[in-house]
């Protein structure tokens, strides 16, 4: 049975520093979800591979976002539990006729690749490690949440209507405002400034986009929302989403 239109699954765990994305996305999703979409978030413990599957056979859904930590050939979810494996196509099999994005680590080297063989329409992810900003706690301000103010633009482009190709297309644009943000722009006096603007454009350079760019999950349309704002931390530390490892960088 083909995945269904206008049917979203966001899977969003808060632990090993997961909260960090789970918190923007989980605000991308309420600003941006449209009338006539059936969308599930599983957040927290709710974000393990039992529910997922769950979902994934009872919504049938389109496009799924999810948030984990990955490595080459392995992207997990809450406590670090396995959901996709590279060399087994059962669990490939999951994502057949969907669109899949996975904020994490690594995940394009080979995993990403191995969805789009067996049948993943479109794939968005990370051929290195995915960085962000942990100087303020989860979604407190611009500065933890830049990052992935930039990776979901993608969700936010398809929550509105657009194809994957476009969404990939907004998504870079987003990364170039955010990056523009710390750069020259408002943010460009925040004292941690240049470490954010080159985790923006380490993220940017590693993003990785297979398949079709003509999928529209929902094909409807909207206007965007404004930016969210930010604030000024008060230390410099930097994570990457990858499997079961955490690189930290204080200054």
């Amino acid at each position: 049975m083909p995945a269904l239109s206008n049917t979203f699954l966001f899977v969003e765990p808060d632990d090993n520093y997961l909260d960090y994305g789970s918190t923007v996305l989980h605000q991308i999703v309420e600003a941006n979800k449209q009338s006539g979409q059936d969308i599930t978030e599983l957040m927290g413990a709710d974000a393990n591979p039992d529910k997922i599957k769950q979902i994934l056979a009872g919504k049938n859904p389109l496009a799924c976002a999810m948030i984990g930590h990955g490595s080459e050939t392995i992207f997990t979810v809450f406590n670090l539990a396995p959901l996709l494996h590279a060399q087994n196509l059962s669990e490939l099999a999951l994502m057949n006729s969907r669109v899949v994005a996975l904020c994490s680590c690594l995940t394009a080297v080979s995993l990403g690749p191995a969805l789009i063989d067996a049948g993943t329409v479109s794939y968005l992810g990370y051929n290195k490690e995915f960085w962000f900003y942990t100087g303020d706690n989860a979604g407190t301000t611009r500065a933890v949440q830049s990052p992935f103010l930039a990776e979901f633009q993608f969700t936010v482009s398809l929550l509105r209507g657009k194809s994957t190709g476009e969404a990939r297309a907004d998504q870079l644009v987003k990364y170039d405002e955010e990056i523009a943000y710390w750069t020259t722009g408002d943010g460009k006096n925040h004292p941690s400034a240049s470490e954010i603007a080159n985790i923006l454009q380490m993220n940017k350079g590693t993003s990785t986009f297979l398949g079709q760019g003509s999928v529209s999950p929902s094909p409807q349309s909207g206007a965007l929302p404004a930016q969210i704002n930010s604030a000024i931390p008060l230390v410099v530390a930097v994570a990457a989403l990858g499997y079961a490892v955490y690189k930290t960088v204080l200054a």
